[in-house]
């Protein structure tokens, strides 16, 4: 496997900034007025993580009418990024591009929740860190569907997530391919899934004094190698059969300025899955930056989008609306051995 890019070592360095640092959220605007929706804070009770999880949740505004009392809407879980909560995707713009395509109907009015089991918790099922990854995939799916009514089937129901949501994302997808029929990552957290080959730069970063408790109370102390490669996209991709991968619908991009060099190994991720022949949906985005604040909910957010509707509609047997969401209509444009599946 190719030796990770050097410059997503910064990925570590910032974790080792002051917590004024990290929870810098320059160029955050007032919370949007939605027209198609509503977007709110709420939580529920956690037994995986022994707590209430707060979560943030959008709902079409159809969802309350009486006419509608009967029907099931489709479900995205939204994974947020580190040193991030349950609004960020509301407060950075997510919510409104969700809510515009919606207007257009380019997508399907559908709900959106997203939880905050920590901001760095990786949504792994860590040491001492609770089990974020079991408060996912047990938890969550079953309150939300004890308490909205959402499609219980699997092709109705997609994983999204950003930077670390993004790699919480792809690992749970490529988990629990029964729960999840689509998976869309933006700038994921792709790390090299053996720690004796980190660089010794890499290694002193994980021991700074901000990042070493984390990672600690995560990942053991020392790392335990057995968890760490359990939760790695890529030791997934490499552990499993095509046949398992290849019921999911995956999509993922990052920019090639990404400043965390993450447009490097989300190479070695389009690789892995080539050499495995899995069809999915790379996106290369020339000088696009890291995550919301490189613009992510006007530029390729709304691509993510379209894709996830598009599955959405191939499931409920809209051709016609399906296929006026093939890659054209969102500007994806793939490698040709990463071209989205072909119906039969």
């Amino acid at each position: 496997m190719s030796k990770l890019p050097t410059t997503a070592l910064a990925f570590f360095c910032l974790l080792a900034a002051s917590p004024a640092q990290r929870n810098r959220r320059g160029g955050d605007v007032p919370p949007p007025d939605l027209e198609c929706g509503t977007y709110a804070a709420r939580e529920f009770a956690s037994e995986a993580m022994a707590r209430k999880i707060p979560y943030g949740i959008y709902l079409p505004k159809s969802y309350d009418a009486a006419e509608n009392k009967d029907r099931k809407y489709p479900l995205v879980v939204w994974l947020h990024g580190m040193w991030e909560d349950h609004m960020r995707f509301h407060d950075r713009g997510g919510s409104q591009a969700l809510d515009d395509l919606i207007g257009k109907k380019e997508v399907p009015e559908l709900i959106l929740v997203c939880p905050s089991p920590g901001r760095s918790s990786f949504y792994i099922n860590g040491k001492d860190s609770g089990r974020a990854e079991d408060m996912v995939v047990k938890d969550l799916l079953a309150h939300i569907a004890a308490t909205y009514r959402v499609e219980a089937d699997r092709s109705k129901r997609a994983l999204m997530g950003v930077s670390m949501g993004g790699m919480g994302a792809l690992k749970i997808a490529f988990k629990h391919p029964e729960l999840f029929a689509t998976v869309a990552t933006h700038s994921a957290a792709v790390f090299p899934p053996d720690l004796d080959k980190l660089s010794d730069r890499f290694k002193k970063a994980m021991k700074s004094e901000w990042l070493a408790p984390m990672l600690e109370e995560t990942f053991g102390d020392p790392i335990d190698k057995e968890l760490w490669a359990a939760n790695n996209p890529l030791a997934l991709v490499a552990g499993h059969d095509n046949e398992q991968l290849s019921t999911l619908q995956i999509y993922f991009d990052a920019g090639t300025k990404d400043r965390y060099g993450f447009d490097g190994t989300n190479e070695l991720l389009d690789a892995a899955l080539t050499e495995k022949r899995v069809p999915h949906t790379w996106r290369k985005i020339e000088g696009g930056g890291h995550s919301w604040g490189e613009g992510l909910a006007k530029s390729s957010l709304p691509d993510s989008l379209r894709f996830v509707a598009r599955e959405f509609a191939k499931a409920a047997g809209q051709a016609a609306l399906r296929d006026a969401l093939l890659p054209a209509s969102g500007g994806i444009k793939a490698p040709a051995h990463n071209e989205e599946r072909k119906d039969p």
